[in-house]
């Protein structure tokens, strides 16, 4: 009878864990993405961050990159319900390292309640040592658009053995200085070489963009007021896959981007951007 008991409490933990769900490749991805939306949905927004976000996790503010456990451990719990759907996600040789994004919509106070506020998220995942998929950096864009719902994930696995070896972040970083600069140009040549035609954009105003060319007619409509500074972000351990964050300033305001490279048949593309500005 102990031993029986003892199996259920087991069990029980197991189901209330997390880590209990967490498994490498696509599917531990969009599950982790989903859990994350699931337990936001019916408790309050500090709370959701604060489960799935990584210790070093980080959202952003105002142009400034914000550790995310400091931030929402300092809030007050609101009323608002925020829910969401990954749309897309790409994970890396390795299996334990992704980016997902999707559409969320905001309501005052109960999922019945009109949307208030909608817009497209964009995150990255890594499998922690605990074994648990965290979320290392949130940024989300809004705009007015109503989208459908999300029939299927379109989902992008990357194959062993894509990049050359022995890839460090600071060649990526300076990959995206340098698209950073094509834009500031309006060089669209040179922006087209990094985009592929299943790249992703997000972009402060506008309902997400796919492919290169109308990715690339978007930008280099940015107006020359704006101007994006590259700052720091992280790699895969299969050095396939990349994201690097930066500054938005557009006259006296600021705020981020976040970019996606992901090294696909020996040559780095841009996979995902989200800019806010």
């Amino acid at each position: 009878m102990k031993k029986q008991a003892l199996s259920f409490l087991i069990a029980a933990i197991l189901l209330a864990s997390p880590s209990a769900f967490s498994q490498k490749g696509i599917k531990g991805l969009v599950d982790a993405e989903k859990a994350f939306a699931a337990f936001t949905s019916t408790h309050t927004i500090k709370e959701g961050f604060l489960q799935y976000m990584d210790s070093a996790g980080i959202i952003f503010r105002q142009g400034k990159p914000t550790p995310a456990l400091d931030f929402y451990q300092q809030q007050k719990a609101g009323t608002a319900i925020l829910t969401w759907e990954p749309a897309f996600a790409v994970v890396s040789a390795s299996g334990d390292f992704g980016i997902t994004t999707g559409p969320y919509e905001i309501r005052a106070t109960s999922l019945q309640d009109t949307v208030i506020a909608r817009g497209s998220f964009s995150s990255v995942w890594q499998i922690n040592k605990q074994g648990v998929w965290k979320n290392l950096a949130d940024l989300g864009v809004s705009y007015k658009t109503t989208l459908p719902a999300v029939k299927q994930v379109q989902e992008i696995i990357l194959p062993a053995a894509t990049s050359t070896g022995g890839v460090a972040f600071e060649e990526v970083l300076a990959l995206d200085k340098k698209f950073n600069a094509a834009l500031k140009e309006k060089n669209s040549g040179a922006l087209l070489m990094y985009l592929p035609a299943d790249s992703w954009l997000n972009m402060e105003g506008e309902k997400p963009i796919n492919g290169d060319k109308m990715i690339g007619n978007v930008l280099m409509h940015i107006p020359e007021t704006v101007s994006l500074e590259s700052v720091a972000g992280n790699i895969s351990v299969t050095d396939d896959m990349a994201y690097v964050y930066g500054s938005v300033t557009n006259g006296t305001k600021k705020e981020n981007y976040l970019r996606v490279w992901i090294n696909r048949n020996k040559k780095w593309h841009v996979i995902m951007q989200t800019i806010k500005w």
